[in-house]
């Protein structure tokens, strides 16, 4: 009845959690039933993929790849976890996985010819109560950037040839090297030709915006708007 009313340009993304508010089984378990339903409703709906939504060690950057492949890949709920749906800061716990998850969504995206911007639904999924929320997504804005710039500086071709000699040493060397790879100048010079600071928490911070914030918000209670 949803899919049936969605405007035109609308997408309906559906996630899958193999746990949660049950012990061991949810009506949409896991990536394969979520694929399986959105394949049934129509070209206007994908799956989501949450980070944190997957049993322990999962491969993750597989599922991406897989979702990619068949055309069903919506978009992210980015976050972090150590044990189960945390949803820690972006790349706080696990960031050779986002660096490769982001490795299968440039290949990916270029192969489909997607548009690295528009066509997938990037979106940040993260709870603390022992964080200012808005420290915490500049935080995972700058890990999401961070993992984007390492999966780009992968010498595709290279990885490519291995892979199809069977060179699984040399996909590591290859991998391992971008990722080993300080891109945080590419990442400010970047922010640099967008008018953005380089150090957003920093800056966050000197100009008291949290204070500034509390203020305006308590004014607007006391005023009843």
């Amino acid at each position: 009845e949803i899919y049936a009313a969605l405007p035109a340009d609308w997408k309906l993304f559906l996630e899958y959690k193999a746990f949660e508010p049950n012990f061991y089984s949810t009506t949409v378990g896991d990536w394969g039933q979520s694929y399986s339903y959105v394949n049934k409703l129509g070209e206007k709906a994908y799956t989501l993929v949450d980070l944190g939504h997957h049993l322990p060690n999962a491969n993750i950057e597989q599922i991406v790849s897989l979702l990619l492949m068949e055309g069903k890949l919506g978009g992210f709920h980015f976050n972090d976890s150590k044990y189960g749906d945390d949803d820690l800061t972006t790349g706080s716990v696990k960031p050779y996985q986002l660096f490769l998850i982001f490795n299968e969504l440039v290949e990916g995206m270029d192969a489909r010819g997607m548009n690295h911007a528009r066509d997938l639904g990037w979106m940040i999924d993260a709870s603390h109560n022992v964080k200012d929320p808005l420290e915490d997504l500049l935080q995972s804005v700058e890990a999401l950037m961070i993992a984007y710039a390492q999966a780009l500086s992968v010498d595709s071709q290279a990885l490519k040839a291995a892979q199809a000699g069977n060179d699984v040493v040399l996909a590591q060397e290859i991998l391992q090297h971008a990722f080993r790879t300080d891109v945080r100048p590419l990442v400010a010079e970047a922010r640099l030709q967008l008018a953005g600071a380089l150090n957003p928490v920093k800056l966050f911070r000197s100009l008291e915006i949290r204070n500034r914030l509390v203020e305006e918000r308590g004014y607007q209670q006391a005023s009843g708007l």
